[in-house]
């Protein structure tokens, strides 16, 4: 909902206060604007706090302004921001309004983050956007950052810091939305958990076409071998043996002790279970189930490593240039269980 004016500023504001309060503002429209004011908030599904702030910063700086005009009192305006967002932050706008700076503070969105973060956000800007930005951090962390630059660029950045002029708040605010956009995909990446990154990656490559699969981790490993072959571990797992095909796994069974097949189907899923069982004869599928019925409580790495064991002879019959493998995502292939 970005640059939004006129009924969509009331939709807005309305949704943030509670039904009496929301009932009393509502009374001052006709019908006419009233049924543009519903129709706006039907449309509002979401709305960032970051919209609700800048809605209620403009309409405060209005009121300012325009204190001759309007009726609603400063204290009665006061008391519905309150009410609406708390009196904390009901005074950071107002006071805001008074001294006529920007509100939220520019780069406000940088106050949780290290040093590194900063640096990292930085690296790459134009020295006119680091000049802004570093005006704007404690003169210490700023100090600390800009240490990590080259000494050229670093006397370019206090160069532009000492005679740049106050920039135009269209363009501060530009600025400020780019460092919070880097921010908020910065959290964003360090909330994904590190395994779920490499399934992220693998499942990628594990969908490439022809042989760009293998030249992929090929070129990691020269670069990263601990991180290829993590990505390598992932690109068939135990679950994916539902997308063998069934002459291939027919061969691959006759490669694996009973016993381990037993263990390895103990957490298996029922998809997986008739996977295994409609590929044996009745003679071995009874014979796996009646070990598998006597097993007992296993430890749980006990049952990975014995589905290890079958993913490895699907690898090696792959290796050997079979097809095994209906390519994930292609047409006519298997979907994968999940």
């Amino acid at each position: 909902m970005a640059n939004i004016k006129g009924i969509q500023k009331v939709a807005v504001l309305l949704s943030t206060l509670d039904t009496d309060t929301a009932s009393e503002v509502i009374k001052e429209f006709n019908d006419e604007q009233i049924a543009a004011i519903t129709a706006a908030m039907a449309e509002i599904e979401r709305v960032d706090k970051d919209v609700v702030e800048k809605v209620l910063y403009d309409l405060s700086t209005e009121l300012k302004s325009a204190d001759k005009v309007v009726k609603y009192d400063n204290n009665s305006f006061k008391k519905l921001l309150e009410k609406a967002i708390g009196v904390q932050k009901s005074e950071e706008i107002l006071s805001s309004v008074e001294e006529g700076a920007m509100f939220p503070a520019p780069f406000s969105a940088l106050r949780e983050s290290n040093d590194e973060d900063i640096l990292r956000i930085l690296v790459g800007e134009h020295p006119q956007t680091i000049a802004l930005v570093m005006s704007y951090i404690d003169s210490q962390r700023a100090a600390k950052i800009l240490s990590n630059f080259p000494t050229e660029l670093q006397s370019e950045i206090i160069m532009r810091i000492a005679t740049m002029e106050t920039p135009p708040t269209k363009l501060l605010l530009q600025v400020n939305e780019v460092v919070a956009s880097k921010v908020k995909n910065k959290d964003r990446r360090k909330k994904l958990p590190i395994k779920k990154k490499y399934k992220i990656a693998s499942e990628i490559v594990g969908n490439m076409e022809g042989t760009a699969d293998k030249n992929v981790i090929e070129q990691i490993s020269y670069k990263n071998p601990e991180l290829a072959e993590e990505i390598k571990k992932l690109l068939f797992t135990f679950d994916d043996v539902i997308n063998v095909q069934d002459e291939a796994f027919r061969k691959i069974l006759t490669e694996v002790d009973n016993n381990v097949i037993a263990l390895a189907l103990k957490t298996a899923c029922p998809e997986i279970e008739e996977k295994f069982f409609k590929n044996m004869s009745k003679r071995v599928g009874d014979s796996v189930k009646e070990v598998k019925d006597l097993l007992g409580p296993r430890l749980l790495s006990e049952v990975e490593a014995a589905q290890q064991q079958i993913v490895d002879a699907i690898k090696r019959l792959e290796a050997k240039g079979e097809a095994v493998l209906t390519k994930k995502g292609a047409k006519g292939s298997v979907d994968k269980f999940v």
